[in-house]
């Protein structure tokens, strides 16, 4: 099957299942949605950082900061990737399309990534198993105003930059700093550089993380803020919960999605580095005040992790010794198994 016909399918899938939920729901701005949309809306309708009319119109609550602003301690970088977007058209569902539209390029990097070390039909195996056997799957088409969709599209950015035959220091810095205005937490993969270029390479990691340094700066009057480290959020650093993260019963990240313990066994054997930074991920998680990551579908915290773990499940598909209609009859029952999960998620929300 081409990789063409592939994508294709996967943004058919997408766009759809995001426009028939929005539909059906009534919005698509909810929950943590609710933080990330305010950024974009205030600024560009409003002209001002006070949140107060997006809250009150999307049901949002966040303590008030030193200068009697409601706060936002979410990041400001999904707004960034909406807003060249939302200036064209005004409307919520822009926000999910362009979320969609972003997993999707994601998947494009990754498969590319993928072709470097694997056969075209391993790569398009994995990128399938990726798209519809994830959690990738539910935060980029029925949950995409969020800031997961971009987690994965700027790790799998990152990673290109960095895997480039002809290396730009400058580009892998602020490709690096925009994976921290998603989710600084995904930082992290930064770990896997080497031999750098520091001066070129900091340069961009400021040019990339300064949207978010100035939003701090704006709205709680300190540059490097961290809000999330405030309000009784902290961490324990801990391994004790590391189980629950892992196998609780409402999300657990195995539990839920096991490809992503199929991908960490076969980084093991494949890239031994990945491995590690996915257990460094999982000490970060697992010591956060809220580990269980509230309402959310499997292990939304790991999504920046996909990446990585796809070399892992690759790497198992390429020592799979059986015929490729039996390997997409696999993929398409994982598949399958994942859709029934998220069915049964939604219902008992």
């Amino acid at each position: 099957m081409k990789a063409n016909t592939i994508f294709l399918f996967i943004a058919f899938v997408y766009f759809f299942i995001a426009t028939i939920h929005a539909l059906y729901v009534g919005k698509i701005v909810y929950g943590d949605g609710i933080y990330y949309y305010s950024w974009l809306r205030s600024v560009v309708v409003d002209h001002d950082i006070d949140f107060t009319n997006e809250y009150k119109a999307l049901g949002g609550t966040q303590p008030l900061t030193s200068s009697g602003l409601p706060g936002n301690k979410y990041s400001i970088g999904p707004s960034l990737f909406w807003s060249p977007f939302y200036l064209m058209a005004p409307h919520q569902l822009t926000l999910g399309f362009v979320s969609v539209f972003y997993a999707i390029t994601g998947l494009v990097l990754l498969y590319r990534l993928l072709a470097k070390s694997f056969s075209q039909t391993v790569s398009l195996l994995t990128v399938l198993t990726i798209a519809f056997a994830t959690n990738l799957f539910f935060y980029g088409s029925v949950d995409p105003v969020n800031s997961h969709a971009f987690s994965f599209f700027t790790v799998a950015l990152f990673l290109s930059f960095l895997y480039a035959k002809k290396k730009s220091w400058f580009a892998i810095g602020v490709t690096l700093g925009l994976v921290g205005t998603v989710r600084p937490q995904d930082m992290i993969v930064g770990l896997l550089m080497r031999r750098v270029k520091w001066q070129p390479f900091l340069a961009g990691v400021v040019i990339g993380f300064l949207p978010q340094i100035l939003s701090w700066q704006a709205l709680y009057g300190n540059l490097l803020a961290f809000p999330y480290l405030t309000g009784g959020e902290g961490f324990s650093f801990s391994l004790s919960n590391v189980f629950g993260v892992l196998f609780v019963p409402s999300n657990g990240l195995f539990l839920w999605t096991p490809v992503t313990l199929l991908g960490l066994v076969g980084l093991f054997w494949f890239r031994k580095l990945y491995a590690v930074i996915f257990l460094l991920q999982l000490f970060i998680v697992a010591s956060w005040s809220t580990w269980w990551q509230g309402a959310s579908y499997s292990g939304r915290m790991f999504v920046g992790m996909l990446p990585l773990l796809a070399f892992g499940i690759a790497w198992v598909i390429s020592k799979l010794k059986i015929y490729k209609p039996a390997l997409y009859l696999l993929v398409g029952s994982l598949s399958s198994i994942n859709a029934l999960l998220i069915i049964y998620f939604l219902a008992s929300r």
